[in-house]
């Protein structure tokens, strides 16, 4: 092994990280974000199956060992844009799996297209690890090592440009690597010109086939470009998604305004005003609304739910959760309160609305009384002191996504128990905390909004009729929950009575409300949301929530998935159902997953496992193949690689609390655990030789890490949020070091000492891995959707332990001790 392929292994795993989380990007834009353990779990496929059938050729391809992979170099560089392209091609519709089998078809080619460069990709990194020798372990740790950098460098690239306009720069990135093969050829200048030839591809595929992501045709911002005088009037990317905003002259963007609006003389005058919708990934996040020193028009803000709490009570101190485009600051100024803080999270947003579009809001943000903060929201939160009348989280996510369930997958910290005992701690005596969602039938998130109040103000001690402290209204669109500090009022309920009664809008629950209130203008067959308030709202709330169709226990941090409804022990039921009602009653985020799991399976065991079996120095080495040494193969690698996915897929979404953002989380998790994990790899060799027993450090010190993060995790965190964004990264990396470190020891020991005791089936080895890790990568996002990070690491951790007694019974030298 010389230096020039230790550069081209770094360089080529820094490229096939940053093309990782490129495609998550890419995915999030077309589809939906909770296709990244897709991504990774693609990732794991092309290594796996390039590592299988390197084991087919290798003997061949070694003797023209710089040749290949100059070969496999160039191939990767074209395959990083025209993948993602042809798999555009295919025209998966992920809404139609249920019902369409040919979907299923479409899925496992997009899947396996978008696969290639990480098979390419594996063919270098997998010859240079078989060729490495005794220096395995060194040329693994570059090779992680060059992951995390790739996986921290595409950050600030996303500022350079779209993510697409970034394939073919990373594969530039691989052919520079590439070069140096050139050195170990008999004709260096063939190399060269192999590699400007394939650099003229790359560029030749991104013009003619660009990888542009295709939003699938239900994402808001299609449906709003095909109105007739629709424009795109400004585009943005960022690491954090991409932005559109969109001006017509058919924009009417009132989220359950009141059908009684304009019906009364007084208000037939108002004029609607002229809007451009905002969009984030190709999903709605409302509009921009013209805003005049005359302030009639904004009459139709107060015949929405969201509405209500300035009606209970008259706040003069607010704060926005997600301003976006600005229609709750409006509501606020249109209700007279004098001081608004509004929150966005998203840098590009604020940068829009103080920028081009300025003067068409009206200098929203830079008006007297209106204070815009970029930070997230728990962030603010927690670094200030300041009190409030009124918290408003009004609608933080698109209809259609909402309705289709396409965030079941997603996790999001804005509407778990901590946040809301955090968002009741800033309020003032007499503060409200409202929360506005879209309406499900059957109930959903709603109901689980009132569950989570609930569990929130009994965690705060108000146990004595936490009821009281509620009040529940829906519109024909929109749900409105009220969490007050203090009790409301008879007063301030026969006012919320009089403005329901005003404006159609349904009482849903309060403290000692009649059954008779509930149900009189947008009627069902029978009251859904107040029976359901009820029941959660007295004794009988545990076994409700046991008998209801979806799951409504309230979220935590530890299990932030707050649109994830699915029960696996109602499932049946919910499919009859299915059959008459139709897709909203399906969380389709989650049943993406399941989905891609299922095709994991199959594709690991046909690339991974399946090549294999074909291998004819096997059939001649089966003397080998012990049953003892077979099981304990199977169980050794297969259990460091679910437990290597498990720790990975449970640390990426838990620090995105952190961090902010998933984007943010994936670039500095990834690049911890990768890089302290090389840094691991190379120190093996030094550890293994003291002892046997070295590897029992690997699951006492992750086991010590679990149980320090559940014990002092969350208090960490609560402390570290008050940090500037770099502050906040490097504690990340710091937490993430000493686990990761250790992360590196099990794969290389256990291929060190395979290669003594049975070289025969190392292959099997590299494949079981593989098809753990590809495995692994998915089924650690269905579990931590269903029992939480916490359980999910402590999995990891059993199945370390696991694995380690395998490799004391099964692989350890006798000598040692």
């Amino acid at each position: 092994m010389r230096p020039r392929h230790a550069i081209l292994l770094f360089l080529t795993s820094a490229s096939v990280l940053a093309y990782e989380i490129l495609l998550m990007r890419l995915l999030s834009v077309g589809l939906w974000y909770h296709f990244a353990c897709m991504v990774i779990s693609l990732a794991l496929l092309g290594f796996g199956a390039a590592g299988s059938f390197l084991f087919l050729g290798f003997k061949r391809m070694v003797k023209h060992f710089d040749q290949w992979l100059l070969l496999l170099a160039g191939a990767t560089a074209v395959a990083f844009p025209m993948a993602f392209a042809l798999s555009q091609e295919i025209g998966l519709d992920p809404l139609q799996l249920i019902w369409q089998k040919k979907e299923w078809v479409k899925m496992l080619i997009t899947y396996l297209l978008m696969g290639l460069p990480f098979f390419l990709a594996g063919g270098i990194v997998g010859m240079i690890l078989t060729a490495a020798g005794e220096k395995a372990h060194l040329m693994y740790g570059a090779d992680l090592m060059g992951a995390g950098c790739g996986a921290l460098a595409v950050i600030p690239a996303l500022y350079l440009g779209p993510p697409w306009a970034l394939l073919p720069v990373w594969g530039g990135v691989v052919l520079l690597g590439g070069l140096g093969c050139c050195r170990g050829m008999p004709h260096p200048w063939r190399g060269i010109s192999w590699i400007l030839v394939c650099a003229a591809l790359s560029m030749a595929a991104y013009v003619t086939l660009p990888p542009i992501p295709r939003m699938h045709h239900t994402k808001a911002l299609p449906m709003t470009i095909a109105f007739p005088d629709a424009r795109v009037e400004s585009e943005k990317n960022g690491p954090l998604g991409m932005l559109h905003v969109v001006g017509s002259s058919l924009i009417r963007e009132a989220p359950g305004l009141s059908l009684n609006f304009g019906l009364q003389a007084e208000e037939a005058k108002a004029l609607f005003p002229e809007q451009k919708l905002l969009f984030l990934d190709g999903d709605a996040l409302g509009p921009i609304t013209r805003l005049k020193e005359n302030r009639e028009d904004l009459e139709y803000l107060d015949f929405t739910s969201m509405a209500v709490p300035y009606h209970i009570r008259h706040p003069s101190t607010v704060l926005i959760i997600g301003s976006g485009g600005g229609t709750d600051v409006l509501l606020g100024l249109r209700q007279g309160v004098s001081n608004i803080t509004a929150l966005e999270a998203n840098q590009q947003i604020a940068d829009l609305l103080l920028g081009p579009f300025r003067e068409f809001s009206g200098d929203l943000y830079g008006r007297k009384g209106v204070d815009l903060k970029v930070e997230d929201a728990r962030e603010f939160l927690y670094s200030s002191n300041k009190v409030f009348d009124l918290i408003s989280l009004s609608l933080l996510d698109s209809f259609g996504s909402s309705a289709g369930g396409l965030h079941s997958a997603s996790e999001s910290y804005l509407y778990t128990t901590e946040a809301f005992r955090l968002y009741l701690s800033r309020l003032s005596d007499s503060g409200i905390l409202a929360v506005s969602r879209w309406l499900k039938l059957p109930p959903r998130d709603s109901l689980r909004v009132f569950a989570t109040s609930l569990a929130a103000l009994k965690e705060m001690g108000v146990t004595a009729r936490p009821e009281e402290h509620l009040l529940f209204i829906t519109s024909w669109k929109t749900s409105t929950i009220l969490v007050s500090k203090i009790p409301f009022t008879s007063e301030e309920l026969d006012r919320a009575i009089e403005f329901c009664k005003r404006r159609s809008f349904d009482l849903a629950y309060y403290a000692g409300m009649k059954g008779d209130m509930a149900n009189r203008f947008d009627m069902m067959d029978q009251p859904y949301y107040y029976n359901g308030a009820m029941a959660l709202s007295s004794a009988e709330s545990d076994s409700f929530l046991r008998r209801y169709l979806f799951d409504l226990s309230p979220t935590t941090d530890d299990r932030p998935y707050f649109s994830h409804f699915f029960r696996w022990d109602k499932a049946t039921a919910l499919f009859q159902l299915l059959r008459r009602e139709g897709l909203p009653l399906i969380d389709m985020g989650y049943i993406f997953v399941i989905a891609t799991l299922l095709q994991a399976l199959i594709a690991s065991g046909l690339l991974i496992i399946m090549p294999l079996f074909g291998l004819k120095w096997l059939r001649r080495r089966g003397s080998e193949l012990k049953a003892r040494n077979f099981l304990a193969t199977f169980i050794y690698f297969g259990s460091i690689g679910l437990a290597f996915m498990f720790l990975e897929l449970s640390l990426l979404p838990k620090f995105t609390l952190l961090l902010s953002h998933p984007i943010y989380s994936a670039a500095t998790v990834l690049s911890s655990i990768l890089f302290f994990a090389g840094l691991g790899s190379m120190s093996v060799s030094r550890f293994q030789k003291k002892g046997g027993r070295f590897l029992w450090m690997v699951v006492a010190v992750i086991s010590a890490w679990v149980a320090f993060d559940a014990v002092a995790g969350g208090w960490i965190f609560s402390k570290a949020m008050t940090w500037p964004l770099a502050a906040r990264m490097a504690l990340t990396v710091s937490m993430i070091s000493i686990p990761a470190f250790f992360l590196g020891w099990p794969f290389p020991s256990g291929l060190r000492m395979l290669a003594k005791r049975a070289p025969g089936i190392v292959p099997w080895a590299w494949g079981i891995n593989g098809c753990a890790s590809v495995t692994g990568a998915v089924l650690a996002k269905c579990l931590t959707v269903s029992i939480g990070f916490r359980l999910l690491m402590i999995a990891a951790c059993a199945l370390y332990l696991l694995a380690v007694l395998v490799f004391q019974l099964s692989f350890r030298d006798r000598d040692q001790g």
